[in-house]
Formats: structure tokens, C-alpha cells, sequence
């Protein structure tokens, strides 16, 4: 990792982190749009005491607010910090927090940001020997694939916390599911078994307008490349020993066949329209207002409905993503962690570690489960945690014993410019602009060209 200062120029290049904002393991509902200059934090508590500091943490999410705020508010939390004060900012864009970090002025500590590409620019301090002394992150405690997550070349680059579990699920709504003719208990386990769902599920006005449909197979998880490939292949495009990219083959072009299918059943145009709808178009949002009724989804989103819409969240279910009929039986899983990352010009490392060591607390985790529906894989925390709070989220705690295919997900740098890049060749095999095959192909010319010109060589 080279340790030279980027300029602000060269850092706003990282066009491949485009949908920093939109790419959450936990995603719900932006915030109303940030301006584009580096917001200042917004004071969340009351002024530090003359003996403390303020600690500036910023993170993406717009709906992790409401548990902050209920953190701060704990005498769990002022016996941790003392006299110390941390302010938050939330619904942080990728414009912003590169901006601040190639000014030199970023926040002591940020959250679900892409980090692999803010560790190899150099702008991130990693936490072993803060991790090392520290007598609450250790490794034993933490399941092993969110522990694996946090390393790169060797370095710790963040704190893991907040959260992070299992990733991939198909969720569906039992009740629209009956009303569809489908039988609720017995989702579909393959791609073709999802098809016919999802054509029973899809339901047109006279006037042959939209109403609802069951799956849109590129949603959410979906999108990005980790899972269709896994899904389709059952292995990972990225090599992070060899730094090798593997995506023009027979996996990505079935990913883009056959999920085309499900765009042909509602119709391509239609089903841009619901994305293009603001009240739709959000990471969850159809599936909250009805009119999406599968979805590929983690864990956190039993919590996330039922929080947020609960006369549908009541009605969530959840099972292993769906593979080909050739993989059937296959059961694939994702994970990884988020991380309170300390930037290297911040200018209160020690008491922004002492903030996400409190994330470990059970107040912390008690807090953020209730209020957002989220969950950390701490195992002391969870052999208490009730899996049976949010419909649908047991299967998440029982799947932990069952997988048969693991990844430690969004390792690649280049993760989100290439998620983005799917999303605009799989269009163009769907419309029958383009061969899948020819779309694998300049996927992964398009992945090498970035690699290169990001300098990642």
C-alpha cells in the first residue's frame, strides 16, 4: 500500500466507488440529497466538558441515526467516553467523504464507506495495535468470517462493528404469495422454480399497467457480481491472492440470460419506471410498498421491514438464495463486516477506538437491533439475541450451520464501478442489444481497464 499523499483531483477520480451511497449491506431509504461540498458535523450532543474532545464520526446510512442518538443518550455510553463527545453525520455521500479525505480534513471515523478503496489510496490507519491492546475487540469473540473481513494485505483497516451477518436470502411475502396461488411454505429453491413465482406473482391493470410483480432478480444483493456469480458459477470472480479477474465466463453470461427473463415477464420499460419512481427506486422500497413481493435480501432486512412497514414486515419469510436447477441443493452465503474505519488526518484516533469498542456492549447491540433491526455476528451477544423478533430472521441464525459455499464478499476494489458496470450490460442483454456472452466479455474488459487505470497494478 503506498503511503503517498493523493491529491483532491486524483481522489475524486475514484469514479469506481460511484454508488458509495447506494452499496449498503444495510440499506434503507435515503436521506433527502446532501449537498455535494464536505458537510461539517452536525452537533448530536451537547458541547464536550473543557477536559474532552469532540470526535467527528460520519457514516452513510440514513436510518442509523435514531439508534445513535439513543446510544448517546445511555449512561453505558457516558461511563465509556467520559468526558469526550462524539458527533455524528449521517447520509454521508461519496462525494463528500472523498472530498474531505483529499483536503485532508476528514472525520476522526467513518462508516460503510467503501473501504477497500480507502485502504489501498492510502488514506485509512489500521487498528492492529489498537485491536492488540485492546481487552474487548478480540478475535475469539467474533465470527470468523466478519474477523477475515476487516484484513487486507496483511492490516487490520477498521474496527469491525455495527453490523454485519449473513448476506443472502430469498424473502417473500407469505401472505401475497397464498393470494398468488403459491403455496408459502415451499419457496422456490432454483432460478426456474423463482421464474414461476415470480410470473404468478406479477399482476397487470386492465389498462396493462404494473401493479405488482414478484422478483426483481437484479434488486438489492443481487446486483452485485459476488452473488450472481456465486449463484451461476459457484466460485468468486476475485482472486485477492493473484489480484486476478475473472468474469467473461459461461457464469456471468447465464447471470444476465437468465435473470433477463424475469425483466421480460413485467417488461423492461416497466419495471424502469419502478425503479425510476423515487418512492420505489430505493434499496427495499418496493418491497416495503407491496409492489415487489420477493426480494434478495441479508438479514437485517426482517428487522428493516418490520421496523420501518410492519403490516408487511409481519408477513416476511426468508431461505436460501435460489441456484440453477444444475446446482440445486448448493446453499450459498455471503458475509462480511462494516467497520469504523479512523482516517489517517483525523485528529482523534484513540477516542474514536474507544467509541467503536462500545459498539460491543450489550447496550450498544440491544440499542441498534431495536431501533434499526440490525445485528453484529459478536457471539457473546449473540447466544442472547432472540431470533425470532423480526418474521423471516431465524433463518439467518440457522443458515450460519448449513452453508455449503462461503465468500467473504466486496473484497475487490473495484466492487462498486464493476457493480455498476453490470447494471448497464445485463440491460443490454435484456433489451437484446447484446449477447450475454459478449456482455461477460466486455465486463471483463471494462473490470481490467479500471484496474489499470485506478494504478491498482
Amino acid at each position: 500500500m503506498s503511503e503517498t499523499r493523493i491529491s483532491r483531483r486524483s481522489f475524486l477520480k475514484m469514479g469506481a466507488m460511484t454508488a458509495m451511497g447506494a452499496a449498503l449491506a444495510s440499506c434503507a431509504p435515503a436521506a433527502t440529497e446532501a449537498p455535494t461540498e464536505a458537510p461539517a458535523a452536525e452537533a448530536t450532543t451537547a458541547p464536550a466538558a473543557a477536559e474532552g474532545v469532540k470526535v467527528a464520526w460520519w457514516f452513510a446510512w440514513g436510518n442509523l441515526g435514531a439508534a445513535v442518538d439513543k446510544i448517546l443518550a445511555s449512561q453505558e455510553y457516558k461511563d465509556a467516553m467520559g468526558k469526550d463527545t462524539l458527533e455524528y453525520t449521517p447520509s454521508v455521500t461519496a462525494e463528500q467523504i472523498q472530498t474531505a479525505v483529499a483536503a485532508g480534513t476528514p472525520p476522526d471515523g467513518g462508516s460503510n464507506f467503501d473501504y477497500p478503496n480507502f485502504f489501498y489510496r492510502g488514506a485509512l490507519s489500521p487498528v492492529d495495535d489498537m485491536v492488540k491492546a485492546s481487552g474487548i475487540v478480540k478475535q475469539e469473540d467474533i465470527l470468523s468470517g466478519l474477523w477475515d473481513s476487516a484484513f487486507y494485505d496483511g492490516k487490520m483497516i477498521g474496527v469491525p462493528g455495527i453490523e454485519g451477518f449473513l448476506w443472502w436470502g430469498l424473502n417473500w411475502n407469505t401472505k401475497f404469495a397464498g393470494e398468488s396461488g403459491l403455496d408459502s411454505k415451499t419457496p422456490p429453491q432454483t432460478w426456474e422454480e423463482a421464474l414461476e413465482w415470480h410470473k404468478a406473482m406479477t399482476k397487470f391493470d386492465a389498462a396493462g399497467n404494473l401493479q405488482t410483480f414478484g422478483l426483481d432478480p437484479y434488486d438489492a444483493m443481487a446486483g452485485e457480481p459476488d452473488f450472481g456469480v456465486q449463484s451461476f458459477g459457484g466460485f468468486n470472480w476475485w482472486d485477492e491472492k493473484t489480484r486476478k479477474i475473472n468474469l467473461n465466463n459461461d457464469a456471468v453470461a447465464e447471470w444476465f440470460t437468465t435473470c433477463g427473463e424475469f425483466y421480460k415477464v413485467v417488461g423492461p420499460d416497466k419495471m424502469a419506471g419502478v425503479r425510476a419512481d423515487q418512492n420505489l427506486g430505493t434499496w427495499g422500497a418496493s418491497f416495503n410498498a407491496g409492489v415487489q413481493n420477493m426480494i434478495m435480501e441479508g438479514y437485517w432486512h426482517p428487522g428493516e421491514t418490520m421496523i420501518q412497514k410492519p403490516e408487511v414486515g409481519e408477513f416476511n419469510d426468508a431461505t436460501w438464495a435460489p441456484v440453477p436447477a444444475s446446482r440445486k441443493g448448493a446453499k450459498i452465503m455471503a458475509t462480511g463486516a462494516h467497520f469504523v474505519v479512523l482516517f489517517k488526518d483525523g485528529k482523534q484516533p484513540k477516542e474514536m477506538f474507544r467509541f467503536a469498542e462500545h459498539l460491543y456492549s450489550d447496550s450498544a447491540h440491544d440499542i441498534i437491533f431495536k431501533e434499526v433491526g440490525w445485528v453484529f455476528g459478536y457471539l457473546p451477544w449473540l447466544k442472547k439475541a432472540d431470533p425470532t423478533t423480526y418474521p423471516g430472521l431465524k433463518f439467518y441464525f440457522d443458515a450460519s450451520e448449513q452453508v455449503t459455499e462461503w465468500i467473504v464478499g466486496r473484497r475487490c476494489p473495484i466492487h462498486w464501478y464493476l457493480t455498476d458496470q453490470c447494471t448497464e450490460l445485463r440491460e443490454q442483454v435484456y433489451r437484446g442489444n447484446m449477447s450475454a456472452k459478449d456482455a461477460a466479455a466486455e465486463l471483463q474488459t471494462r473490470a481490467e481497464t479500471e484496474w489499470s487505470n485506478q494504478g491498482l497494478s
